[in-house]
């Protein structure tokens, strides 16, 4: 049922352009879109996401599942990826938090939306939290 919400999620961010679906319940989503490690397409998620030093951050949750979500399996091979806020986009490196980082983001996470502390207990795999810098140029 996730992968169909997403799906509706991310087509109607699309077609309308960010407006009336970037935020949600007093959170904001962002589109990610990163190259398919096997694939070479480029796959786009929605994500809720916050701002950490002028950068936005994401976190690699998969729902509490034990396996890690494909796009983080993507970013790893390849971190160039491009991102949508709202109406707009950018490109971008993907990176994930350091330890310092991730201890700052993480209760950020948590207070946004505390469904991520139940996830967490699902499994012994802790989510990385991955941010992406403007590329440059």
């Amino acid at each position: 049922m996730g992968a169909i919400v997403s799906r509706i999620h991310r087509t109607l961010y699309v077609l309308l352009n960010g407006r009336f679906v970037s935020g949600r319940g007093g959170v904001s989503f962002l589109l990610l879109s990163t190259k398919g490690r096997r694939s070479h397409r480029m796959k786009t998620v929605p994500l809720l996401y916050l701002m950490h030093s002028g950068d936005p951050s994401v976190i690699a949750s998969k729902g509490g599942s034990h396996q890690a979500p494909d796009w983080l399996l993507n970013i790893r091979n390849d971190p160039e990826v491009r991102v949508q806020i709202g109406g707009a986009r950018r490109e971008g490196t993907a990176r994930i938090a350091s330890e310092e980082e991730r201890e700052a983001l993480w209760p950020r996470f948590v207070e946004c939306y505390p469904g991520y502390e139940g996830y967490q207990a699902q499994t012994t795999r802790r989510f990385p939290i991955v941010i992406i810098t403007r590329s440059e140029g």
